[in-house]
C-alpha cells in the first residue's frame, strides 16, 4: 500500500531519526500476525521518548491498540508529540487513520504541530498533522 503526498514546502527532519523509527516499526511488525490491515505506529514525544504499538486492524471501530497507546502517553504525562511514523507490514509509510489523528489532537491540541512521516514522489518527507485534517 502506498500513499503519495504532493508537498509544496518540504520541512526539515532528521534522517537518522527516521531510520531508527523505521527499524522500530519493522521489528514490531515482524512479530505481528500477517494481516492486510496491520500497521506499526511509532511516536516520539517532545521529551524524545519513543512509544510504539502494533495496530492489528486499522479498520476496527473500537481502536483498542490506539487507545492503549494514548493511555500510555497520558500515564507518563508525556502527551505532546514531535513525530509520528505509521508503517504497513510491507514497509510502506503512510499516515495513521483519521480517527487516530483526531484522538491525538483531542488528547493534546499541540499535537496538531506534530510531524507525520509521509511518502512523496521524491521519497520520505514530513507534514504537520494539522495539514492532514483538512
Amino acid at each position: 500500500m502506498k500513499t503519495l503526498f504532493e508537498l509544496k514546502n518540504h520541512l526539515p527532519f532528521n534522517t537518522d531519526l527516521l531510520e531508527r523509527l523505521q527499524k522500530t516499526a519493522s521489528s514490531l511488525l515482524q512479530s505481528a500476525a500477517q494481516s492486510p490491515y496491520t500497521q506499526g505506529l511509532v511516536l516520539v514525544s517532545s521529551t524524545q521518548k519513543e512509544y510504539s504499538a502494533v495496530i492489528k486492524d486499522v479498520l476496527s471501530e473500537e481502536h483498542p491498540e490506539e487507545k492503549a497507546l494514548l493511555e500510555e502517553l497520558k500515564a507518563n504525562h508525556d502527551t505532546t508529540l514531535d513525530y509520528v511514523l505509521c508503517m504497513w507490514q510491507d514497509g510502506c509509510i503512510d499516515i495513521p487513520s483519521r480517527t487516530f489523528r483526531k484522538m491525538l489532537c483531542a488528547m493534546n491540541p499541540q499535537n496538531a504541530d506534530a510531524l507525520l512521516f509521509v511518502m512523496t514522489p521524491n521519497g520520505v518527507s514530513v507534514v504537520k498533522l494539522a495539514n492532514t485534517m483538512k
